[in-house]
């Protein structure tokens, strides 16, 4: 059970409570005698460290996990381990190390009889690596597998995960054009996924093939969308990553007074009326960062309470603090920025 909560607050992006539950499987399996086990609670424990950057850690895990796993014949936590370790390497950008833990695992896994794509989650690391590594015709066969499988059983991360590595894939491939319909198409299918680290990843693909493509502001505004989901989840390894995309952008920065496109989508969801837990569930982040991203918007625009952010809205245009006295917010006049 600890190891399942573990796995199901990673998904959900909570990760310091998986990291909890990830060290309490670990404990368990130790304290109980099950050897059995203990290869599960390394896994898991690798899983986390590797979303949280803690890349030692996280090796270490999969270091000592791994032998063990093929020494005491549990094969599915040896395939995670697999799994976690080509993650993590793909998170550091050493494709080639990656490359050499996911590489042979789609014919191992379907070898041991495995066909459900989520079991492992290692098919879009496994791409991504290859397009890196410039092996597009074994990038686009296992591909192709996962569209296949995802269309099959209907399993949305697979569908998701297929749609981003096509997006990859046809950059790759110079079909730009190509590229941001499938990764449109991937952030329709996110709405139906509620994983907050996956839907990071496609916002960095994104604005990876939109600044190639020399748009600079959709590209700024989708790394800073990634980045934003990163820096909250607390996933440093790709909070810089996006980062080094966003260097890449020539020219200026946008105007410290125009709103992002996640500003603007939370200045309309507050102006409508929703709370903070709405707008969170809306757009995929905590109340904190709607909180965080409210008090950017209203410092941006110069405003002070909802009914000024409605009026600056409906004109396209800041307002000043005195453009509009009647009403206020009964909370304070700034929302407070969480620390």
């Amino acid at each position: 059970v600890l190891n399942h909560l573990a796995h199901v607050e990673t998904l959900r992006g909570n990760l310091e409570v998986a990291g909890r539950y990830a060290e309490e499987t670990y404990q368990a399996a130790a304290e109980s005698g099950q050897e059995i086990e203990r290869p599960f609670a390394l896994a898991v424990r690798a899983l986390v460290a590797a979303h949280l950057g803690r890349v030692e850690a996280a090796r270490a895990a999969s270091d000592e996990g791994m032998p063990l796993a093929l020494r005491m014949g549990v094969i599915f936590a040896y395939f995670e381990l697999r799994a976690v370790r080509g993650f993590l390497e793909l998170s550091l950008g050493k494709f080639a190390d990656a490359h050499r833990f996911l590489g042979p695992l789609p014919e191992d896994v379907a070898k041991a009889g495995f066909g459900e794509p989520a079991l492992f989650r290692f098919h879009g690391d496994a791409i991504e690596a290859l397009v890196a590594l410039g092996e597009l015709e074994q990038a686009e066969r296992l591909l192709d597998e996962l569209e296949e499988q995802g269309r099959r059983l209907q399993r949305v991360w697979a569908l998701v995960t297929a749609s981003r590595c096509r997006g990859l894939l046809c950059a790759a491939q110079g079909d730009m054009p190509g590229a941001v319909s499938a990764l449109e198409c991937a952030l329709d299918l996110h709405e139906r996924l509620h994983e907050p680290f996956e839907l990071g990843r496609t916002y960095l693909v994104l604005g990876t093939v939109q600044r190639r493509s020399r748009k600079k502001r959709p590209a700024r505004e989708s790394l800073q969308r990634a980045l934003e989901i990163f820096d909250e989840l607390g996933a440093p390894l790709w909070s810089e990553r996006a980062r080094a995309e966003l260097a890449r952008i020539g020219g200026r920065a946008p105007s410290e007074t125009v709103l992002t496109a996640t500003e603007k989508r939370v200045a309309e969801l507050i102006a409508a009326g929703g709370t903070y837990q709405e707008v969170g569930d809306a757009l995929f982040i905590s109340p904190k960062t709607v909180q965080w991203n409210l008090s950017k918007i209203y410092r941006k625009l110069g405003i002070r309470s909802r009914a000024q952010l409605a009026v600056a809205l409906a004109a396209d245009t800041p307002l000043t603090p005195e453009a509009d006295t009647s009403g206020s917010d009964p909370n304070p006049a700034v929302p407070p920025v969480p620390s």
